[in-house]
């Protein structure tokens, strides 16, 4: 069976020197799965590490469980540093990277390769050759499952979302271009492609209608599998990443 590196040369395109280190995803497989699981206490534990004066004082003795549980395993990888006021921060450039959205590329990965695929790649630079012109992508995760590729757009976006929020509407909207366009241009008769996003984007409270109509309207017509915020606890998420790459199973959340 051909390789992601072969399907891809048979379409004018190449894999280049970077992508993400699977042993260190392996490594960090349960704080990846920790985060998923509870994505809504990560966020503020994050956007605290990444901003202002860090994570100090009473946001530090009110943390959860699982927000200790996390803190304790970003500390492990060396992305946390305690600044002199004592407060935390994140390290350095790698650890913003991986806590403003590079562990979802990473879990999205892993749940693919659980979810049965023969071969994934992550934060993967694409080359690509078009009647003379060249370019590159890159692409946040592909997946192969015998002779068919997945490719997966991931966003680490607002967790509630707020129909009146333009610019996280704009964002997703955005993604769903984006991920329908690396379809477009490297995929072929058979392929899939996903969308994983951490915004909230059922209405359980209304029979889990979805909160942003137009958005998944487009998601229908262009073929293009959403993964919301719903869908990414561990086993749900490895259901949708088998839906995605075998496109027989029913979706977790049904469009209506």
């Amino acid at each position: 069976m051909p390789s992601i590196a072969e399907l891809l040369r048979e379409r004018g395109a190449w894999l280049k020197s970077c992508g993400g280190d699977v042993n260190e995803t392996l490594r960090r497989a349960e704080l990846l799965r920790l985060i998923g699981n509870a994505y809504v206490e990560f966020e503020s534990v994050r956007d605290a590490l990444l901003n202002g004066p860090g994570l100090a004082g009473e946001q530090l003795d009110n943390l959860s469980e699982a927000q200790r549980n996390m803190l304790a395993a970003l500390a492990d990888e060396g992305f946390l540093h305690q600044h002199d006021a004592g407060g935390l921060r994140a390290a350095h450039a790698l650890s913003r990277r991986f806590l403003s959205g590079g562990w979802l590329e990473e879990l999205a990965w892993l749940a693919g390769m659980h979810a049965g695929a023969e071969e994934g790649i992550f934060a993967q630079c694409v080359g690509w050759e078009v009647k003379g012109f060249r370019g590159e992508n890159e692409i946040d995760v592909i997946l192969r499952k015998g002779g068919r590729l997945a490719f997966i757009s991931c966003k680490a976006l607002q967790s509630d979302f707020d129909s009146s929020n333009r610019k996280l509407r704009g964002r997703l909207m955005d993604a769903l271009h984006e991920a329908d366009n690396l379809g477009d241009h490297f995929g072929r008769p058979g392929d899939r492609v996903g969308v994983l996003v951490t915004s909230d984007l059922y209405d359980e409270l209304r029979n889990d209608r979805p909160r942003y109509q137009a958005l998944m309207g487009k998601a229908a017509v262009f073929d293009v599998r959403i993964i919301p915020l719903e869908e990414l606890q561990w086993e749900l998420l490895v259901a949708a990443m088998r839906d995605l790459m075998e496109g027989e199973a029913e979706p977790v959340f049904e469009q209506p």
